[in-house]
């Protein structure tokens, strides 16, 4: 005896099968309509990084992911809409054999498995049906470390196929790609899905404790590199790398998300893979432009410094300019002359007043110095005034490493 259904939107079921002898069959209308249409939908990058930062929410994030890896030697061939598209055939497969399963929430045969949880079935049988059915996997070779020089790395066109290929003809995914791959599809469900870091390593999270929907009402992390895996804030303070309540309050690590700091992500992987590739000029504008999306997090600050200092790059951030004069200043100081490897007496004072790093939303302390202010956890923080991208023309210019100085857009 054959199982058949069929569902309304179009969308080719990946599976037929008997959902079990005393099971209910749902209706396909328990999940939401599909969403594959955007307010926003840039073709390019430069159109993205013209949006004004608050409607950045309105652009689909695997768009977003897309635009920052393309136009680059490696990614001339991208066709963005297809992977557009193939998402949004993945999401109505999800969609199916979610509903066909949906019983299992409430059925005592599975209902512990999935903690009672409608939330948690749902993102659950999202892994599974991207990882079992679809073959979405990890790339076996990016096992242990990876470089960003193969750009596949870094973004989502390295899981999804070409026209006429199968997932199993891609490299396949890794930390960096995998939870923007299981947002970007679960968004289409309209599950409320983010982003969140560690050390280390981006996960995704089922961020829905203000949801319209009452049953979607919880909050839990999603493991989805291998399997499914649901663990607590925690375990992300151990795993990949042990990091202590000083570094999440300063890195903001285990926060969710915004659209911002999203793409300041995804242009900090573009400049990951110029570095990598030796276009350090390239790099640090990304890094840069990273920064001006998301400047709370001083790694854009440090990751910008390294490459700038490396190709000769001139930012046009007034707070990077200075974070970088202070580095070059440090840099030359401990290039001086010294006596048998001491400093010279008239070095020490200078020395001393460069223990501590400058960044740039210090604060003044009572001794007169300057230090980092940290991101306080649950408490508000001061307004970033809205800024645009420091050169919202990057794939005009050639993958090489310092283009002209006056082709930059300073801040308005």
């Amino acid at each position: 005896m054959a199982w058949v259904s069929t569902r309304s939107s179009g969308h080719t079921p990946i599976s037929t099968g008997n959902p079990g002898p005393t099971a209910p069959v749902i209706n396909a209308a328990s999940t939401p309509p599909l969403h594959t249409k955007f307010a926003l939908e840039p073709r390019t990058l430069n159109e993205l990084l013209e949006l004004p930062v608050e409607r950045l929410g309105e652009v689909d994030i695997a768009r977003m992911n897309l635009l920052c890896a393309s136009a680059l030697p490696s990614t001339q061939s991208l066709n963005i809409e297809h992977a557009l598209s193939v998402l949004d055939e993945w999401a109505g497969k999800v969609a199916f054999e979610t509903d066909r399963h949906l019983y299992r929430v409430t059925d005592p045969r599975f209902a512990d498995r999935y903690h009672g949880s409608e939330p948690h079935f749902r993102a659950e049988m999202l892994a599974q049906v991207l990882q079992e059915d679809l073959g979405v996997r990890y790339n076996p070779k990016a096992i242990g470390d990876f470089s960003f020089a193969d750009l596949t790395t870094g973004f989502i066109h390295g899981i999804i196929p070409a026209p006429g290929k199968t997932t199993a003809d891609t490299p396949g995914g890794t930390c960096a790609s995998m939870p923007v791959l299981y947002v970007a599809v679960g968004r289409r469900l309209g599950y409320p899905l983010k982003l969140a870091t560690t050390d280390g390593h981006i996960f995704a999270r089922w961020d829905g404790l203000d949801h319209a929907n009452p049953a979607w009402r919880e909050r839990f992390n999603c493991e989805t590199t291998n399997g499914f895996h649901r663990f607590d804030d925690d375990y992300y303070k151990t795993w990949p790398h042990k990091i202590s309540d000083w570094e999440i309050q300063v890195k903001g690590h285990l926060l969710s998300l915004s659209p911002a700091e999203e793409l300041a992500e995804f242009l900090a992987t573009r400049g990951h893979h110029a570095e990598d590739v030796g276009q350090v000029g390239f790099a640090a504008r990304c890094f840069e432009n990273a920064y001006r999306y998301d400047s709370r997090r001083p790694c854009y600050g440090a990751w910008f410094v390294g490459a700038a200092m490396r190709s000769g790059y001139r930012p046009a951030t007034p707070e990077l300019a200075k974070l970088l004069a202070y580095k070059q200043r440090s840099a030359t100081a401990a290039r001086r002359p010294s006596i048998d490897g001491m400093p010279m007496p008239s070095e020490m004072a200078a020395a001393a007043r460069m223990t501590i790093p400058f960044y740039p939303n210090a604060v003044s302390s009572r001794a007169g110095q300057r230090q980092y202010q940290p991101t306080i956890l649950d408490m508000p923080q001061p307004a970033i005034p809205p800024v645009r991208p420091v050169n919202p023309h990057p794939q005009f210019d050639q993958f090489n490493p310092q283009p002209p100085f006056d082709r930059f857009r300073s801040q308005p």
